[in-house]
């Protein structure tokens, strides 16, 4: 299929460990993908958030630049939009181990060269991540994200207090670009959600969601432009814990790049480090989610192939997006659409 492929960034010491990548395409021209670096494993107070740059479409990327690296705590991120030249990066900040754990978003003007300070993301500012902005035909802003309810002090972490088995997503939506927020309410999730969410072409909103431990992706529906939210169900989609990534093409075709396996243990997995998110594929639905006609796996080479994210070209031609390969490098792939 002719795919293109580069090495963005290789972890070594004292920065080993890379994951949560997201590439995205500027309107100068120049590519950026942001990713999580520093330490070893992740969450470990040396993580911090670094981007490289390509100027010739992917081809070569530059050395990594430091985008935020508290001097007292952890960053990492979890979303990266593009609006009118301005980006807007969201962060999460904590202690080491998703304890204190705070979100925030920066901001750059200069195409990532100077960011501003961190603002705390008012509408979920603690405990959550958000993922997938969806651009509705009607004009607003729909946004997914997982939240941990604490369970006693606030600043525990969820990996320890027993709400990171129980979380909550929901969804935010704006009217106005962002400047003010509403919020569904929320359904139950499992771990780590990473729900993302789709418009079908009945106006129908789709919100797919990981669930760990149960070998396949799970489904929510709102007929009601996200203001309320059916309970998750169990779909067909095979998924062994790992974030997935859904995009809508101006054709109506839905497009899928996951990890279709549902098995959710490997012999050779560690704890940072899953082998069974292989291989990487690219499924297309052309009916409203129903099928899935189209199924190519892009990548099946050894190792954990996760988290992968990135943005599908002006033409529909190309999906260009960021992997992280084993924890310790950022892969670089492009994929050409049917």
């Amino acid at each position: 299929m002719n795919d293109r492929k580069a090495l963005v960034y290789k972890g070594m010491p004292p920065a080993v460990c890379c994951c949560d990548s997201a590439l995205r395409l500027l309107p100068s021209g120049e590519w950026i993908t942001f990713f999580m670096t520093g330490g070893d494993i992740e969450p470990q107070r040396e993580n911090y958030v670094a981007l490289c740059r390509s100027a010739d479409q992917g081809e070569v990327w530059g050395p990594a630049e430091v985008v935020l690296q508290p001097p007292d705590c952890a960053a990492t991120m979890t979303e990266v939009w593009i609006d009118d030249g301005v980006i807007t990066l969201f962060v999460n900040l904590h202690a080491g181990y998703f304890d204190q754990w705070r979100n925030y978003t920066i901001g750059s003007t200069d195409d990532g060269h100077t960011w501003s300070a961190p603002q705390v993301f008012e509408p979920l500012p603690r405990r959550g991540f958000v993922r997938n902005r969806c651009l509705t035909s009607w004009g607003e802003w729909v946004v997914p994200y997982q939240y941990y309810e604490p369970t006693g002090d606030p600043d525990a972490s969820p990996l320890r207090d027993g709400s990171f088995e129980s979380m909550w997503a929901g969804v935010l939506i704006s009217g106005d670009g962002g400047q003010t927020w509403q919020q569904s309410p929320r359904i139950r999730g499992r771990c780590w959600a990473e729900p993302n969410v789709v418009e079908l072409s009945d106006g129908r909103l789709v919100m797919l969601l990981r669930a760990d431990g149960t070998g396949c992706l799970w489904r929510s529906e709102s007929g009601d432009r996200g203001r309320t939210w059916s309970e998750a169900q169990r779909t067909d989609l095979p998924n062994p814990g790992s974030k997935f990534r859904l995009f809508r093409l101006r054709d109506g075709r839905i497009v899928l790049l996951h990890n279709p396996n549902p098995l959710t243990h490997h012999p050779n997995s560690k704890h940072y480090a899953a082998c069974n998110r292989n291989p990487l594929a690219l499924w297309i639905s052309a009916d409203d989610m129903q099928t899935w006609g189209y199924q190519r796996v892009l990548i099946d080479f050894p190792g954990h192939l996760a988290y992968p994210d990135g943005e599908i070209d002006a033409a529909e031609e190309w999906l260009h997006f960021a992997f992280d390969y084993n924890r310790h490098n950022v892969v670089y792939w492009g994929a050409r659409l049917p």
